[in-house]
């Protein structure tokens, strides 16, 4: 149980770091002119903390679970979820292929989760 609390949480933060990343645009901002200077948007930042959390949990799940299914499974769920958030909430057009590439990547995740019983 705790495994797939794990991942449901994985998909959540790292979704959320890509959604925030979009949201807060080309706000980060890097000088070494007369020292390091550092800014970052708080949509940014949001999105920098959700990424920070999501590579922690990535790690456990990596470290603890068989790799070779969570792997492919989470992160065809996440581009699955991804391609949606682009579609609806950046108003980004689905193209035929990118359709049928997320079909392909659901059938693969039904597959594999099948296959491993």
């Amino acid at each position: 149980m705790i495994k797939y609390l794990i991942i449901v949480l994985y998909i959540f933060f790292t979704t959320g770091g890509i959604t925030f990343m979009k949201l807060g645009g080309d706000s980060l901002h890097l000088a070494l002119k007369d020292g390091l200077a550092f800014s970052v948007g708080w949509k940014t930042f949001i999105g920098l903390c959700f990424y920070v959390v999501s590579f922690l949990l990535w790690q456990r799940l990596v470290v603890k679970y068989d790799v070779s299914f969570i792997v492919p499974v989470v992160n065809g769920i996440v581009q699955v979820i991804v391609l949606l958030i682009g579609h609806f909430v950046f108003k980004e057009s689905l193209s035929v292929m990118s359709i049928v590439g997320a079909i392909f990547i659901i059938v693969g995740i039904v597959l594999m989760g099948f296959g491993s019983r």
